[in-house]
């Protein structure tokens, strides 16, 4: 069997021309990692509408008036904190209801003990975008109380809100 030279030293030059292409290759990246862990708990803040706590973060109201005649929504919605530390809360009507309201009112009150009474926290106005109750405290076991108040001046169908809570 002979043995052709011009087929080894091809043979010999791609191999060498692979190593020098794969030392080069492996010089130029630089490797970077990720290590994370996942904690999955509770929510610290959670609704309670009508008695029962709402899952999720956001919470759905809807309110029966007539135009012409106030009405008073009283213990139907609360935030409670459920941690075990204070936090701080801010509260923004996001989107405002229309013209066709006369008044158109959240009273925010706080609770820190159970027996203990209800306090205002202030008081936002519906019918005013950006109007904001914030760096309001939320002590460890703390309930936040939202009373309505509404007066409608006719019917119309600019009547949905939104308040955006955001704590720390």
């Amino acid at each position: 069997m002979k043995t052709n030279i011009k087929k080894v030293l091809k043979l010999v030059t791609l191999l060498v021309t692979s190593i020098i292409i794969a030392t080069a290759s492996a010089q130029v990246y630089t490797y970077m990692y990720l290590r994370g862990s996942i904690t999955v708990g509770t929510q610290k803040i959670v609704w309670i509408k009508e008695g029962q706590e709402v899952s999720g973060d956001t919470v759905q109201m809807s309110f029966n008036v007539e135009p012409g005649v106030t009405r008073t929504f009283n213990d139907t919605l609360y935030l409670k904190n459920k941690d075990t530390t204070d936090h701080t809360v801010n509260i923004t009507v996001t989107d405002s209801v229309g013209p066709n309201f006369e008044t158109c009112k959240v009273y925010v009150y706080e609770n820190f003990t159970q027996s203990g009474s209800w306090n205002l926290v202030g008081t936002l106005d519906l019918k005013t975008l950006n109007d904001a109750l914030t760096n309001k405290p939320l002590g460890s076991g703390g309930y936040y109380k939202f009373d309505f108040e509404i007066r409608a001046t006719s019917t119309g169908s600019d009547n949905d809100f939104e308040l955006m809570v955001i704590y720390e």
